[in-house]
């Protein structure tokens, strides 16, 4: 076979792979349902939209420039950034994780819409209640923030319900994220 000819085919087989067959670039994001990344938001029906994580670390740089970098792309995907501090330690950070790994109806509506920024307390230095420029007096606690970032003020934290089941914490996150 002609060199050249080899080389042409071989080229052609690895960029028809790469476009059947797409690699996640970001596997530290989880969207929740799936959906397509290059469709815009405005396009995909509201039920469709889910919800989406990122953990940051420390390693990673600044916090304040990756919140401020997270807050966009949340703005982009027509989501509200809020931060959620958790630890692996955590009971009712591992309900919350359960419910929603098993797509519990009840807690995958209430985190509709959501651009969930995780920080383990651990990872990040809990000392004294704080945590960077927040206050972390519990976990989990969830800040919201604005377009760039900065925290609204407004947070929850898990003593906001009692047994950490589904039926009592879904209503109080619903309620925060959404305002109802």
């Amino acid at each position: 076979m002609n060199k050249n000819l080899f080389l042409i085919l071989t080229t052609l087989f690895v960029l028809s792979c790469s476009t059947l067959f797409p690699q996640d670039s970001n596997p530290g994001v989880q969207t929740n349902p799936p959906r397509t990344e290059n469709t815009p938001t405005g396009s995909i029906p509201r039920e469709l939209i889910g919800f989406i994580e990122v953990r940051l670390h420390p390693k990673d740089g600044d916090l304040n420039e990756m919140l401020a970098s997270e807050a966009e792309k949340a703005a982009a995907a027509g989501l509200l950034p809020v931060v959620e501090f958790d630890a692996d330690w955590c009971p009712p950070c591992q309900a919350i994780k359960k419910y929603l790994e098993a797509k519990n109806e009840l807690m995958l509506k209430a985190y509709d819409g959501m651009y969930i920024i995780k920080l383990d307390v651990d990872e990040w230095g809990w000392e004294n209640g704080k945590v960077e420029n927040f206050t972390v007096e519990a976990i989990p606690v969830y800040f919201k923030l604005d377009e760039q970032g900065e925290p609204t003020g407004e947070f929850i934290d898990g003593g906001a319900w009692d047994e950490d089941i589904p039926e009592n914490i879904a209503p109080v996150m619903d309620s925060f994220f959404h305002g109802g």
